[in-house]
């Protein structure tokens, strides 16, 4: 067993945390016993994996990203036409933020218009309304509803981050992480830690997008990629850090490095879900990490961008290709689940491609209608 990187006591079954060193929140899977106590993790606390998890959380709900617990936050944003707000539910169903209630009252009688993206947003809704209104049965409502599929047919803008305070500990943390897990010798990273307790700030994290990036993506993929270096001679230490292939950051771990030479990296496809033995050819001089801090590149807009697009079709792709696949089967289960046992003849098979094409059909014309804009 090592001893926790932060108060020194040895590590044991009893006071070892199961820590990620990619967050559970990007569907990070490297994660070790042999980093942290629990009284330390807790102390470090999640705050600043809570604002990691907000900056990534688009892309992870896009993507579909499973994790070890839980699963991504709805993405709020805005309708183009309308204007109106939504939440974007992780699987790709649209939900407006504010359900449309209309309410009209004349005399004694009062008409109520209720517009609900589902069954539970609805009950929800008169649930509510019930405490205005006593005599409203809400059974008797539900029967009566009017219930209508269909797809949204706008585009909604949402709103992407890739930096700030506590994000930019959370990837000094995520850095530290990984190079403990290689063995590294916590003496090199101590002074990081009143930094990562708020107690000091320091400038040791940037976003890093080099014009000419020399590691070649696969046409779909979509990684996690760590590359750590300890350079003796150099006197430097560092990790280069990119979480979905669009936030990436360089972190200066030490630039009094005396330590032994390290050289390690760690790709990672979320797609898939395995690991990559690829090399990630970022390699810096002192001369080089330092000026990266010294004159920051205060614009990268243009690379981001071109990077998030990129994601954004793989993304897209994906969710096209899983809600098929879930309307394929949902149309095999209205037909040939009502005759289970039977025996498949022409008929069948006719009557399934019915209940199929009557689940695909609506989607595939909304998808054309959706690439002719």
């Amino acid at each position: 067993m090592r001893n926790c990187y932060r108060c020194d006591n040895e590590l044991t079954e009893i006071n070892s945390s199961d820590e990620h060193v990619i967050i559970n929140a990007c569907g990070g899977r490297l994660k070790s016993k042999r980093l942290l106590c629990k009284t330390c993790n807790s102390i470090f606390g999640d705050s600043f994996d809570n604002e990691l998890a907000k900056a990534t959380n688009d892309l992870a709900n896009l993507l579909l990203i499973r994790r070890d617990r839980g699963k991504p936050q709805p993405i709020k944003g805005k309708a183009t036409k309308t204007g109106e707000d939504y939440y974007l539910q992780f699987g790709g169903s649209p939900e407006k933020v504010k359900p449309e209630i209309i309410e009209k009252v004349d005399g004694k009688n009062v008409q109520l218009k209720i517009s609900a993206d589902n069954e539970k947003q609805a009950i929800e809704i008169l649930k509510g309304l019930k405490r205005k209104y006593p005599n409203l049965d809400i059974d008797n409502v539900m029967q009566s509803a009017i219930r209508k599929e269909g797809y949204l047919d706008d585009t909604l803008n949402f709103e992407a981050h890739i930096g700030g305070l506590d994000v930019f500990k959370a990837i000094t943390k995520t850095a530290i992480n990984y190079y403990i897990l290689n063995k590294g010798d916590n003496v090199f990273i101590k002074h990081l830690l009143p930094y990562l307790e708020n107690k000091v700030d320091l400038d040791v994290v940037w976003l890093h997008y080099p014009a000419k990036y020399p590691y070649k993506y696969e046409e779909n993929e979509v990684t996690h990629i760590l590359q750590l270096v300890g350079d003796s001679k150099e006197q430097i230490l560092y990790c280069y850090i990119e979480l979905f292939n669009v936030h990436n950051y360089i972190v200066k771990l030490n630039a009094n490095y005396t330590g032994r030479d390290i050289s390690c990296q760690y790709v990672y496809d979320v797609l898939h879900n395995k690991e990559l033995k690829k090399e990630t050819p970022i390699k810096l001089n002192r001369e080089r990490l330092l000026d990266l801090f010294d004159n920051k590149d205060a614009k990268p807009f243009e690379i981001v961008q071109e990077k998030y697009l990129r994601v954004l079709r793989i993304a897209d792709e994906k969710q096209v290709s899983e809600q098929q696949s879930k309307l394929i089967s949902k149309g095999i289960e209205n037909s040939f689940g009502k005759r289970a046992g039977e025996i498949i003849d022409e008929e069948m098979i006719n009557e399934a491609v019915d209940a199929i094409m009557k689940e695909v059909g609506p989607f595939l014309i909304h998808r054309l209608r959706k690439n002719k804009k």
